[in-house]
């Protein structure tokens, strides 16, 4: 076999910029239907074969770890001639889902051993005319660029016309490629929405971005058949034919719910009687009476100019997560039949489960949605606000996922990829892959129980094996930290930001800070160093390794007990600076009962859990700790609190409506109203109610 990419080169705009998007065109010949396209970009690729729409979704990835797709392409060909065009996105600027690289695209079409077509200097190109290239508004800081698409500039050069093209330029990308790890993304449109609302819109003005614009606006509910439609109970979307809209003021408005929380590429099919701009806001919930679209600088909308005419397109570069999609047409009347979301999704089998409670099924269902919408070329935190791939919240996903899908080598293919994030500094990067300014310590220790779990949960030694030395270095890393007390210090210096969870004291303080802490030990880091020590003993002895771990518990615990155990209080404090314990939190004590830190003190530990009130409670993203812990020590005394706690907290999600389980408990309100409905690290109950109660409820 022919070596891959054997006479591509990777290619390029001659002049680079942020946020750039490029067309590439070409013509191939085949006779056969056995054609096999590979291609690889940075930052995303949009593939089209004759005009038609096949794939979007680069895995992302590192220099060392570039990944290319496989994709059979004879379905698409005809016999003779064929046209491929690639529409390519740079986002040239680093950000948490992203990690600036040469922007490029690189690819080949084979037939059998034969090469019909391939990247190079030959390769037609030009800056795309409908897309926005250059710097505009983000989405967040996690995402990066929103994006403006001008239909009214459209050309059809994916069909082989279009005008302005030159010749490519090879761009120099030392990269070592890699076939994408696991299956990729399936789409799915088979499903239908509900137009929510619509009416009129009363516009204030101009904001800086579109997201703003929108958010300040008057808006005026009209029912559908005061606009010229026959009255209809439950509007459906795609509507044949179509709903119209009327207006006697600015504009108007509509919103499209999609039934549940959803992640994909959102498409439009609308007709404008002029050349019309369309913001386009998308959301989670619809709390102030509209998708909240502006929070706190970050823009959740997008906006599309649409041309005289019906517009039928879909943004299938950009993939969003949202239930609601809110157009505000600045026009008087419209033709709207269609406005939904081209699902992107992960395939995944689904284990059994028997939960017969009414309730918990629902929790459980919902916790399976949540997970399934923050996976996709690697797990998410949230797919509306980041789509960001942490070791934290990625190690629950994980966990979790054991016991709701099928193993089929997921987890570890987000293992490897967060394995290229090892830092100079033998800790890993917040976020995978990416270029951020900041870790947390923390995130690391939760990578070598990743790594531990998954190798529980898989028996795939081979792969353990390979990944060892990532967390090795890992643990020298804190080792090396370890001081006079036997304990490790707080990281003080900046560029790292010491975070365990979103409660006050245990939240890290400022990310980004200029100054060095003053000398602090936390409890938080030294009980989960303890943890990792244990989870890196089991493995050693499992892998057949020498075990320099396992010796290493019994100092730590005796010192973790001297520093932040408080006899008076029963319980541990959070922190210690100069000898003064302060902040008492649940985290601490859930921590030193799931690592038996403290053995005489268990059982204050486990009323620290259940009965008192005294405490900073736990986060929904270390809900894990405490449930694992009492249901360790003893699954029938402790099943029905933790049912009940679960009850309280995720029942209320259920019962108001929404389909996916929140990033907090204060839901869509926190942090300043961007509260994710939709929070892999929140699937707790899923994990819980499959490992410790099926059957039983």
């Amino acid at each position: 076999m022919k070596e891959i990419f054997s006479k591509s080169r990777w290619i390029w705009l001659s002049e680079s910029k942020v946020n750039q998007y490029a067309d590439f065109f070409t013509e191939f010949f085949c006779m056969s239907d056995r054609v096999i396209l590979r291609i690889s970009a940075d930052t995303n690729y949009a593939l089209y074969i004759n005009g038609r729409f096949i794939y979007s979704g680069q895995y992302p990835d590192y220099p060392n770890y570039k990944i290319y797709d496989e994709i059979p392409i004879g379905e698409y060909c005809c016999i003779g001639k064929n046209i491929l065009a690639i529409l390519g996105w740079s986002a040239g600027e680093d950000s948490s889902t992203y990690r600036k690289e040469q922007a490029g695209v690189l690819f080949e079409i084979v037939c059998g051993e034969t090469i019909l077509a391939y990247s190079g200097e030959h390769i037609f190109v030009r800056e795309d005319r409908c897309y926005r290239s250059g710097d505009v508004e983000k989405i967040s800081p996690q995402i990066g660029f929103s994006f403006l698409y001008d239909a009214t500039r459209e050309d059809h050069w994916i069909n082989g016309g279009g005008e302005g093209f030159s010749y490519s330029l090879v761009v120099q990308k030392n990269c070592k490629m890699y076939p994408r790890p696991d299956a990729r993304l399936q789409y799915k449109k088979d499903y239908r929405a509900v137009l929510h609302s619509q009416g009129e819109v009363l516009y204030k003005g101009k904001a800086e971005t579109a997201a703003q614009t929108v958010s300040e606006v008057f808006l005026r509910y009209k029912a559908l058949d005061k606009m010229g439609n026959a009255f209809e109970e439950n509007p459906l979307l795609p509507f044949e034919g179509g709903w119209r809209l009327k207006s006697t003021s600015d504009g108007l408005y509509a919103v499209a719910d999609m039934g549940e929380e959803v992640s994909g590429y959102v498409c439009l099919d609308i007709e404008v009687a002029d050349d019309t701009e369309i913001i386009v806001a998308f959301g989670e919930h619809l709390l102030d009476s509209r998708v909240r679209s502006y929070i706190d600088g970050r823009n959740f909308a997008f906006t599309y100019r649409a041309c005289k005419g019906r517009n039928v397109w879909c943004g299938n570069l950009r993939r969003l997560g949202l239930r609601y999609i809110q157009i505000y047409c600045e026009c008087k009347e419209v033709v709207l039949y269609d406005c939904r979301v081209l699902r992107t999704e992960r395939e995944v089998r689904q284990q059994s489960v028997d939960i017969r409670d009414g309730l918990f099924r629902c929790i459980f269902e919902n916790g399976v949605r949540t997970l399934k919408n923050c996976m996709h070329e690697h797990y998410e935190d949230c797919p509306w606000r980041e789509q960001s791939l942490y070791g934290m919240d990625s190690r629950n996903q994980m966990l979790f996922g054991y016991y709701v899908f099928h193993n089929d080598g997921y987890a570890q293919s987000n293992l490897r990829l967060m394995a290229e994030g090892l830092r100079d500094d033998g800790l890993l990067d917040l976020c995978f892959p990416a270029r951020i300014g900041v870790t947390i310590p923390s995130f690391s220790l939760y990578y070598v129980f990743a790594l531990a779990e998954n190798y529980r949960h898989t028996g795939n030694s081979g792969f353990a094996e390979k990944i060892f030395p990532v967390a090795q270095k890992i643990m020298e890393s804190f080792e090396r930290r370890r001081d006079q007390l036997g304990l490790i210090p707080v990281f003080s210096e900046t560029g790292y930001w010491n975070f365990y969870e979103w409660k006050e004291g245990l939240d890290g303080g400022l990310i980004f800070r200029d100054k060095e802490l003053p000398l602090r030990y936390d409890c938080c880091l030294n009980l989960l160093y303890l943890y990792a020590i244990q989870q890196m003993s089991w493995l050693c002895n499992s892998l057949g390794k020498q075990d320099i771990y396992g010796g290493k518990a019994a100092e730590l615990k005796s010192a973790v007990i001297k520093t932040f155990y408080d006899s008076g209080r029963q319980a541990f404090a959070a922190e210690n600076e100069r000898g003064i314990k302060r902040i008492y939190a649940q985290l601490p004590q859930a921590l030193a009962l799931m690592t038996e830190c403290f053995s005489e003190a268990e059982q204050s530990l486990i009323l620290c859990l259940t009965e008192r009130r005294d405490l900073i409670t736990l986060s929904l993203s270390n809900k894990v700790w405490a449930y694992d812990a009492l249901l360790q020590k003893d699954r029938r005394k402790h099943l029905g609190f933790v049912l009940e706690d679960m009850k309280r907290i995720f029942g209320a999600m259920v019962l108001c409506g929404d389909t996916t389980l929140y990033e907090t408990e204060s839901g869509p309100n926190d942090f300043y109203r961007a509260g994710s409905l939709c929070h892999g690290w929140s699937a707790v109950p899923c994990y819980i109610l499959k490992r410790y109660a099926e059957g039983v409820i």
